[in-house]
């Protein structure tokens, strides 16, 4: 691994969505070989095939809601804005998702119960096999997973004091 180029590859990131990347920075210079481990995680943790654009960042910003209390998911919210989410949909999600139309509200509260480990309403189970596949719940279920490794590595190395609840921005 090519360490002065990733260091140049999360300065770029760090500028491009306002977001602070010291932590990934200070993992980079302090365990570069389990950076270089982490890089291979780091495309599963956008990966999105099957899943409709709305419902894969629905998910995301569910279980970031549920992971973190500011930057990552304010990096969340730049980069649903970014990919060409709806404002309006973006912003319903952060407000609770109560005004989200009811196939994503559904979306929403799967994928918050799934982040949080709570045992899912059989109905809403049964609304959501009517609207997804296997192969889609699977990659709901990444969607959803992946959302928890960048605050839990803030955490532990103990920067949590970085993230603090914060007025979302709703500009890419």
């Amino acid at each position: 691994m090519d360490s002065k180029f990733a260091q140049q590859q999360l300065t770029a990131f760090g500028e491009h969505y306002r977001y602070d990347v010291g932590y990934l920075q200070e993992f980079l210079q302090v365990a570069p070989e389990g950076f270089e481990i982490f890089q291979g995680f780091q495309p599963l943790s956008t990966y999105r095939s099957k899943l409709p654009l709305d419902i894969y960042w629905v998910s995301r910003l569910a279980a970031m809601q549920v992971a973190d209390c500011g930057e990552c998911l304010q990096l969340s919210v730049r980069m649903a804005l970014e990919a060409g989410v709806d404002k309006a949909l973006v912003k319903s999600c952060i407000e609770g998702g109560s005004r989200l139309p009811e196939n994503l509200k559904d979306i929403f509260d799967f994928a918050t119960a799934v982040a949080s480990y709570r045992v899912i309403d059989p109905q809403l189970d049964t609304r959501i096999d009517q609207q997804l596949d296997k192969a889609q719940r699977i990659e709901l279920g990444i969607c959803v997973a992946t959302a928890s490794v960048y605050p839990t590595i803030k955490r532990a190395l103990g920067i949590a004091q970085r993230c603090s609840l914060m007025e979302i921005e709703y500009a890419a």
